[in-house]
């Protein structure tokens, strides 16, 4: 009798384990791919590297050499369709407004434009295996310097600009995948190939005491000096005795003599200085270790000089300390357009 109360107790069970399963949620669970699943998914020239033939692979030695990212991207892809899926998700349509003007900000036409497009595709559907490819379309600015691009797909792409008698001014011309709008487009400043001016140009190391003394700075001269008068006044504060470990402040500041600076990106043309926006001087504040050297990093300024009579550029440095023999370093380089034009180039 027990025997078979035993056994009808299994099969009561089994039943209700076959109804769970029966009645589970029909999610699709996605499995990880096997290592060799894997290797197989990705660039083939993973498995050259190994040295290794491909049919008798050591999958896990091919695995180990596999960025980690990759590896997670693949695992989570276990079909050819949804692997297509993914990278068309990689990409989106194109949306660029742009305009060309001239250096007087009038509406540029004939200027040829190429973009370059970056476009992710599967070159084999039967292999998970994704590559880049660039499309490239050209355009000509109309009567009132716009072009656009749109109709195609991709996750990002570069703009070249040519005209004949003129030079774009340079610039970050990357973007992706959208940018402008046909009411704000991307503006294209090009420069007359004949426009060109009288500068002075030059650049100069200063060694200074980082106390707080004031140091005055003639630009076109290339001198410096702690007292009269000057084009820049710069001053550092740093403790004289530092040591090694201990934290301290730090502060420095750049004052223009009769004038202002405008800071601007690193990267920029800086080919014309703005009419306003200018502040007397840059402060700059922070801390560092003994046995550290601090700098404010390279700034780059238009400056307005002689009370608006003379505009230029500068790029500046300041460290304290900048090595053990050297307490305070000034390092400046300037373009001046000495006849009172804003035009630097």
């Amino acid at each position: 009798m027990r025997p078979r109360f035993v056994i009808s107790v299994l099969a009561f069970a089994i039943l209700i384990l076959v109804l769970a399963y029966w009645l589970r949620p029909k999610n699709e669970v996605t499995m990880p791919l096997s290592i060799k699943e894997v290797v197989q998914a990705t660039n083939h020239s993973l498995v050259a590297k190994t040295n290794i033939s491909s049919n008798n692979t050591d999958y896990t030695q091919v695995l180990s050499s596999m960025p980690k990212q990759q590896i997670v991207e693949i695992t989570n892809i276990r079909t050819p369709e949804r692997f297509q899926k993914y990278i068309e998700s990689k990409n989106s349509p194109i949306e660029f407004y742009g305009k060309v003007i001239d250096q007087d900000s009038n509406a540029l036409s004939g200027a040829k434009v190429g973009i370059g497009i970056r476009q992710w595709y599967v070159p084999i559907p039967a292999v998970l295996d994704e590559r880049g490819r660039f499309v490239h379309l050209d355009q000509t600015s109309d009567a009132n310097g716009r072009f656009e691009f749109h109709g195609v797909t991709g996750d990002g792409f570069g703009v070249v600009i040519t005209k004949d008698g003129y030079e774009l001014e340079p610039n970050r011309y990357g973007f992706g995948p959208t940018a402008g709008s046909y009411e704000n487009p991307v503006i294209f400043k090009m420069w007359s190939t004949n426009i060109h001016e009288q500068l002075i140009t030059g650049g100069k190391s200063f060694q200074i005491v980082p106390d707080g003394r004031p140091y005055f700075i003639s630009l076109t001269d290339d001198t410096i000096s702690e007292s009269g008068t000057g084009d820049l006044k710069v001053w550092i504060q740093y403790t004289n005795q530092p040591v090694r470990g201990q934290l301290y402040d730090w502060s420095s500041e750049i004052t223009v003599i009769n004038g202002g600076l405008l800071e601007m990106p690193l990267g920029l043309a800086m080919y014309e200085a703005p009419t306003g926006g200018y502040v007397p001087s840059f402060q700059f504040q922070g801390q560092i270790k003994g046995g550290q050297r601090g700098d404010i990093g390279e700034r780059h300024f238009y400056v307005m000089l002689k009370n608006g009579h003379e505009y230029g550029q500068i790029a500046i440095e300041l460290h304290a300390p900048f090595n053990n023999q050297i307490p305070g370093l000034v390092n400046l380089s300037y373009v001046i357009n000495p006849s009172g034009s804003r035009i630097l180039r």
